[in-house]
């Protein structure tokens, strides 16, 4: 066979690979789309510039593989095709498939060969940590903005950062790694002259409020108060609105702290009075026995006498929690004492139900009628009060309130320490 021949198989060959379906889908798409490795390292020996077609969506071979986490093809194509295509749906690229789908390793092997993607953004304007922002992906973030803190003021096409997704969602992890990166972030604002702040107390976001309040009221102490107060970490303003707003929402919760300060201490007192009118009475027989309560061998009455214990302690601390918050805690910090205490108050009720429950059971063993409703309008309780507990833990960050609760004892041992 003569030099020509083969060269025209060759180019023959060449054009029958490259042949498309009616998705504009080409061999590679196909054996990426499947999972076919062989097949798809095969193909990228015999003609590399498969890797660099996209489909009829945009699609190239190495976005489907980033987008469906086969990290083997996809270094098969970063190594045979560096001028491989990498572009998805709605302009997105790979980087972004393997952010959204939170493919680590994906992410990694891009960044070796592709590092210029975490500048590109898609359709509507969103860059690869704009999603990571969105999905709360500290890791992501993190690494992103190690490489190019730039990006973390490109602004999508509705005038919003990375930094703005994040406090609309709450993300208070993210909102902290990208300041620590990018102190001046915090300024950037949307087309409504909004900043992170304003976003974060417009989304009802009370963890993530309180912490960009903390930042600026700890840093106010440094750089003097006027108008604005600047956040040493991000410089975030808080204009007179946001704060007419924070101070609306912690008044807001203080009214409830009350009416959650009458639930506590009522139900402190139903259960005290109910630990000395104990079901089935006391003993009044003359003997060692006397004055002890008649079903103390009941399992029934032991688990009343249990419940109703833990119902009086948690209703107290809530108790203590609230009345402390409102006297010591400065304004935007009783929002922690707040949550703490009400879910204190829930587990008070659960308990005092609980209680309720047991001892109708130890009282009357052989109403199987009564056992039966009070098993039932028990049961409805617990749901109700636990859907009620679900809004509650929509505001709540356990780690949050831990961290905050524990720099106050620490500031309370600095401060006992430090007296003469």
């Amino acid at each position: 066979m003569s030099q020509v021949e083969f060269g025209n198989m060759s180019s023959k060959m060449l054009e029958t690979l490259r042949v498309r379906n009616r998705g504009n889908n080409t061999v590679l798409h196909e054996a990426v789309r499947n999972g076919h490795n062989k097949v798809a390292e095969f193909l990228l020996k015999i003609d590399p510039k498969l890797a660099c077609f996209e489909n009829e969506a945009g699609e190239s071979p190495l976005y489907l593989a980033a987008r469906e986490g086969l990290l083997d093809i996809l270094n098969q194509i970063l190594q045979s095709s560096p001028s491989s295509a990498h572009g998805g749906s709605d302009g997105q690229t790979a980087l972004h498939a393997a952010v959204v789908e939170k493919h680590f390793d994906i992410m990694e092997a891009l960044l070796r060969f592709k590092q210029q993607l975490i500048k590109e953004a898609d359709h509507q304007g969103k860059t690869p940590l704009y999603y990571a922002a969105s999905l709360g992906d500290h890791r992501t973030v993190q690494q992103l903005l190690e490489l190019d803190i730039s990006i973390a003021y490109v602004l999508d096409k509705q005038g919003c950062s990375p930094i703005h997704v994040a406090a609309s969602k709450g993300h208070t992890s993210v909102i902290r790694e990208i300041v620590r990166h990018c102190p001046d972030s915090g300024e950037l604002v949307d087309p409504y002259g909004w900043n992170a702040l304003h976003i974060a107390i417009f989304n009802g976001q009370q963890t993530t409020t309180v912490h960009l309040i903390g930042i600026a009221e700890h840093n106010s102490k440094h750089l003097g108060t006027s108008r604005y107060r600047h956040s040493g970490l991000g410089n975030i303003k808080i204009s007179p609105r946001a704060e007419q707003e924070e101070a609306n929402a912690v008044q807001t919760y203080m009214q409830m702290g009350q009416t959650l300060l009458m639930v506590a201490t009522l139900i402190t007192t139903v259960t005290f009075a109910a630990a000395f009118t104990m079901p089935g009475g006391y003993n009044n027989d003359v003997g060692p026995d006397r004055g002890q309560a008649l079903l103390q061998s009941n399992n029934d009455f032991k688990w009343f006498i249990i419940t109703d214990t833990v119902a009086m302690t948690c209703s107290i601390i809530a108790a203590c929690l609230l009345f402390w918050g409102a006297v010591n805690s400065n304004k935007s910090s009783y929002v922690y004492y707040f949550t703490s205490a009400a879910a204190l108050t829930y587990i008070a009720l659960q308990s005092t139900a609980i209680a309720f429950q047991t001892g109708i059971k130890a009282a009357m063993p052989d109403q199987q009628f009564l056992k039966t409703l009070g098993t039932l309008v028990g049961a409805a309780f617990h749901v109700i009060t636990f859907l009620a507990l679900s809004q509650l833990v929509k505001m709540f960050s356990l780690p949050e309130a831990c961290r905050f609760f524990i720099s106050h004892l620490c500031k309370l041992k600095r401060k006992i320490k430090n007296k003469p």
